[in-house]
């Protein structure tokens, strides 16, 4: 397993893409709506509810955790999944997409916020499969979007 320091990748591009991906994402979630067999999810109100509760400012606290989150697990990418992988860059970011949808929203932002493992207490796959949706959308834009020092 190879990895990359901080300084090694380009820092601008983790954030322009994080910081982008996270956004389109979270509007995307309040857009899902509108597609046959998916639903809306507001990810700032997810953050609100794990995270601050019912202060007005809330929603907005959720927001900014979500922005902070996508460009921290953009690093994580950058640094330990793209230099370990000899997969394409939008292959493998396709794939941490897929993977936090199941390991970290399925298993642990949906259990925070009442609706079970992988959202199960919904009784529909509709959550899931619309978290999936989501997380590949942000996968295939940080792997467009971050571009590494010296390729």
């Amino acid at each position: 397993m190879h990895t990359l320091s901080w300084h090694e990748v380009d820092f601008g591009s983790v954030i322009l893409a994080g910081l982008t991906a996270g956004y389109v994402m979270a509007i995307a979630g309040l857009w899902a709506g509108k597609v046959p067999g998916l639903i809306a999810i507001d990810i700032p109100d997810f953050g609100r509810r794990y995270i601050v509760s019912d202060r007005p400012a809330a929603w907005l606290i959720g927001l900014l955790s979500h922005e902070i989150n996508s460009v921290l697990l953009t690093l994580a990418w950058a640094t330990i999944i793209l230099p370990s992988l000899p997969w394409p860059r939008h292959l493998s970011a396709l794939a941490w997409g897929g993977f936090l949808s199941l390991g970290l929203a399925g298993s642990l932002v949906a259990p925070l916020a009442g609706l079970g493992f992988l959202a199960r207490k919904t009784g529909s796959p509709r959550y899931a499969a619309t978290s999936v949706i989501l997380h590949l959308i942000w996968g295939l834009l940080v792997g467009s979007l971050y571009a590494p020092v010296g390729r």
